[in-house]
């Protein structure tokens, strides 16, 4: 689906519209095939969550009770059901793989990658509140506990993790590959559901990273447990942190790293998979660019943090590298080598869903999810609700969840329910100097700082 929601994005609704009926029409998961849970995860039920959110605005026909209900969310709680299997381990981190039909093999690994445990809390909460289910969140804030609790003793994850054993196999640390998407998911997590708990496990490691991994604004890898640096290499995919410091509202230190990742653009048209810091050049065999997102990404958000022209000057660089590098008849091909721009014979479907979707967004300041559209309504349990004001999280695979949305599903009607609580009591006195009307207020959100998925931060005084 991530190509329908890229149709939506771009204000096709008529090719939407195709692609949903084509899914709902042929596809289903009761298939004797081997699939990454992780991927899976971000692609599939990420997709199709985000697709059943952008339904209305693409104008298909929709049941009554949507968002809470519909044939994509459907398929989306279908597809999640498959990977369930995966989390039944004696610590709750899921295997890497499971077979959508049989599940588990006996022979399956148990090692997988950090990111592979870590990255479900968006999709799995998003799932258990619109469909009223708590079983996929409470699965994915068990891994998440889980991985926590293996922290070192100076607050680091390594790369790899035995999720039986709960020992790590590979303790490198770092930002990058790997881990990537399990520090993104804490901080967008903790937006989406308004869940300090996550932003302070976030801010627990960052304060780690600062101390041990980070050197004139790069970010090394080093060994989890005692801090002295493993590799000292820049990867591409590391380009998403200065986008994910702007959300917690650390612009300085997001706009330094960002110049440093740009400089290596620059330097080849493109980012290499691995480049070496103290060389200042590639590394043997990690020369390839498959047109990534995440510097674009980044872009974006500190574009929308701060306004500077500079990231639409990145932006212009980005679309006219691409463009003058990589296209061929087909398509844009992938660079297999940055030095002297050599193609390769294929195209990553993230090029489609991700890069191309950032570098839209990024000259688009009025698109609706970033607030400039028309909102919706929407029907929870409880009566209408008011969707698509802007309040969008993007998943790893930059599929847009509607934070409205869960709300009007799950905490709409537990607010509800506690207004209704409370008018149906025995009357009390309120508290001394407390009035009725403080005890009906609408809740202020136990942040210091209040975090909106574009970047700004709204502080208490705003």
């Amino acid at each position: 689906m991530s190509m329908g929601v890229m149709m939506q994005v771009l204000g096709n609704s008529t090719e939407f519209q195709r692609v949903a009926t084509l899914l709902q029409e042929t596809v289903h998961f009761d298939i004797d095939v081997n699939a990454s849970v992780f991927e899976t995860n971000i692609r599939v039920v990420g997709g199709l969550l985000s697709a059943h959110l952008l339904s209305g605005r693409a104008g298909l026909n929709l049941e009554p009770g949507w968002p809470c209900s519909g044939p994509l969310l459907r398929m989306a709680e279908e597809a999640a059901q498959k990977l369930l299997p995966a989390f039944e381990t004696p610590s709750g981190m899921p295997y890497g793989t499971v077979n959508l039909l049989l599940g588990v093999s006996p022979t399956e690994t148990p090692v997988t990658c950090t990111a592979g445990v870590g990255t479900f809390i968006l999709e799995f909460a998003t799932l258990s509140r619109l469909t009223g289910n708590q079983t996929y969140e409470t699965l994915a804030r068990k891994a998440l506990q889980a991985l926590w609790e293996t922290r070192s003793s100076i607050g680091l994850v390594g790369n790899h993790i035995d999720v039986v054993t709960q020992k790590w196999v590979a303790q490198d640390a770092g930002i990058g590959a790997g881990v990537d998407s399990y520090f993104e998911y804490l901080v967008k997590g903790s937006i989406l559901l308004q869940d300090p708990g996550l932003l302070h496990m976030f801010h627990e490691f960052d304060q780690s990273i600062q101390n041990y991994t980070r050197f004139d604004d790069w970010y090394l890898w080093v060994q989890m447990h005692k801090g002295t640096v493993s590799m000292p290499v820049f990867q591409s995919l590391e380009a998403f942190w200065p986008g994910l410091q702007s959300l917690v509202g650390d612009l300085e230190s997001a706009v330094k790293t960002f110049q440093n990742y740009y400089s290596v653009w620059r330097q080849f048209g493109g980012l290499p998979e691995f480049y070496s810091i103290p060389q200042g050049y590639t590394v043997d065999k990690r020369e390839g660019y498959p047109l990534r997102p995440e510097l674009i990404e980044s872009a974006m958000y500190l574009f929308r943090a701060t306004g500077d022209h500079l990231y639409l000057h990145m932006g212009l660089d980005a679309l006219e590298s691409i463009e003058k590098i990589s296209r061929t008849p087909c398509g844009y091909a992938s660079v297999k080598d940055v030095r002297d721009h050599q193609l390769d014979n294929r195209m990553e479907s993230f090029f489609l869903a991700e890069t191309i979707k950032y570098l839209y967004l990024l000259f688009d300041p009025s698109h609706f999810l970033h607030g400039g559209g028309p909102w919706e309504e929407g029907g929870g349990a409880s009566g209408t609700c008011v969707l698509g004001t802007g309040a969008y999280i993007f998943n790893t695979e930059a599929h847009p969840i509607d934070a409205a949305a869960l709300y009007c599903c799950h905490s709409h009607d537990l607010d509800q329910s506690e207004i209704r609580d409370i008018l149906q009591a025995k009357p009390t006195a309120a508290p001394t100097g407390q009035s009725l009307n403080s005890i009906l207020g609408c809740p202020v959100q136990p942040f210091s700082s209040r975090l909106a998925v574009t970047g700004q931060v709204f502080t208490e005084n705003n």
